[in-house]
């Protein structure tokens, strides 16, 4: 499945290069590609866990009050989520659903010289190709002894995936203290790791990171837009209902007197005639 998954974005890569022969530009607009194909599974995942940032006062009171009977409050728990329709799931199954094709992108720029370089002619695995400048198929391991005796420039793209990790962790992750170990597990894991992987992958996992921080920006700012739009209309709703409360013309007391004195006497007119 896989390697499938590979061979189609292998596809993919092959034609934006032919349209954009640089290796590091196509690497990026396939990310970009892949963004956007997923775009409403992520905003339903940052859905979900905005809502659980938001519940998760309430949570810790229940959880405190009720931290010597687990069987209550599972209960209660459950019965707060059901009122609230939040479920647990619902920001895992977005994850489920593209972990497969993040595992394939990685087979794909992991083995590139199978399943890329094959399909493309005169290819260049350089982000600079007229200067052959930072080859991005090449991985650049670290040891104790050639760290200390040169600082490559390749050691810079781990560095920037681990720290675009951290940022998009910091922004993405409830702010909850149970997780606050995580925050700064990740990104450090992700840089080891990085030094392991071909750069181009790096690349990849880097502007997914800045891809997924726009997108969460870009979400909070239409949720923010939307709530101001529903609070303008509501406080525009109630000004009418005031303005039109107001604008009803008030009858003068003098008039009023006049006209029940009016009344009165054609009363009374009315009785002498009956007479």
């Amino acid at each position: 499945m896989l390697d499938s998954i590979a061979e189609v974005f292998s596809v993919i890569i092959a034609q934006i290069y032919a349209v954009v022969p640089n290796f590091g530009l196509a690497i990026i607009i396939m990310t970009l590609m892949v963004k956007l194909l997923t775009f409403p599974l992520n905003n339903k995942q940052i859905q979900s866990t905005r809502k659980m940032q938001q519940l998760q006062p309430e949570m810790k009171k229940i959880q405190q009050k009720y931290k010597d009977d687990r069987e209550q409050q599972n209960k209660v728990m459950s019965e707060f989520m059901k009122e609230n329709n939040m479920n647990p799931l619902a920001g895992c199954l977005p994850l489920l659903v593209q972990f497969p094709i993040l595992i394939g992108i990685f087979r794909l720029l992991r083995e590139a010289e199978v399943f890329i370089v094959p399909r493309i002619e005169n290819f260049s695995p350089y982000l600079f190709p007229s200067a052959e400048f930072i080859d991005l198929l090449l991985i650049p391991q670290v040891t104790f002894d050639n760290f200390l005796s040169q600082i490559s420039i390749y050691y810079i793209f781990p560095l920037i995936a681990g720290g675009t990790t951290y940022l998009y962790s910091k922004m993405s992750m409830p702010a909850d203290s149970s997780q606050k170990m995580l925050l700064y597990m990740m990104p450090v894991m992700i840089t080891v790791f990085s030094f392991s992987f071909p750069v181009g992958l790096v690349i990849y996992w880097t502007m997914n990171n800045v891809f997924s921080i726009g997108q969460h920006k870009l979400i909070n700012h239409l949720d923010a837009s939307k709530a101001a739009s529903v609070a303008k209309s509501d406080a525009e709703d109630k000004n009418d209902t005031v303005d039109k409360r107001e604008s009803k013309p008030e009858k003068d007391p003098v008039k009023k007197a006049k006209q029940g004195e009016k009344k009165k006497q054609d009363k009374g007119k009315k009785g002498k005639g009956k007479r």
